[in-house]
């Protein structure tokens, strides 16, 4: 594996940067180096000849400029949708390995990031499960939602709902004409 950092650094330190541009795009094209390298050898190429395909690369003017292009849009710009075809996979894959590339230079935000995520979905899980359980999951009673709880009242009380003492719930079994069923 060719360290390509220090070629692309030497071939952009004539156009003067600020420090953190260039590091963005020394990264980026040192990983694009890398990628087409790896493939250049996938493709049967020998070690020399891979490395001499990403020089080539690197040497072509266009690459740089397009780079530089877009390195220097500003950030509130936001890509026209449909403007040319893409690799959606192969975008994917390069967003991928920048996020992991990223996440390794901030190991103590990307700890912090996991944390709260993970507390996030455990909690929804948590919650979620005992509103399942509660809520959306039926009783086990055949007719459950035909169920119904009788409270007493008394003025004494201040009209503070009370259950039924046995002998009221005899009461209104003998007299109650409109439940099917009365038992415990």
């Amino acid at each position: 594996m060719h360290d390509w950092k220090e070629e692309v650094r030497r071939r952009l330190s004539r156009l003067h940067l600020e420090p953190a541009r260039e590091a963005e795009i020394v990264e980026e094209l040192a990983q694009h180096l890398d990628d087409l390298y790896e493939r250049s050898l996938k493709t049967g190429l020998t070690d020399a000849e891979a490395k001499r395909v990403a020089l080539k690369e690197l040497a072509d003017a266009d690459l740089m400029q397009r780079e530089m292009r877009r390195s220097q849009k500003p950030s509130s710009e936001a890509p026209v949708a449909g403007g040319g075809r893409t690799n959606v996979l192969a975008d994917f894959w390069n967003d991928l390995r920048y996020a992991i590339r990223l996440q390794r230079k901030n190991p103590g935000f990307t700890i912090v990031a996991v944390i709260a995520l993970a507390l996030g979905i455990g909690a929804n899980t948590a919650i979620f499960s005992v509103v399942n359980a509660v809520i959306l999951r039926p009783l086990p009673y055949p007719d459950a939602d035909k169920l119904v709880m009788l409270w007493s009242t008394t003025p004494k009380d201040g009209n503070q709902e009370q259950p039924f003492s046995f002998a009221d719930f005899n009461d209104v079994r003998a007299q109650a004409k409109s439940f099917s069923n009365t038992r415990l």
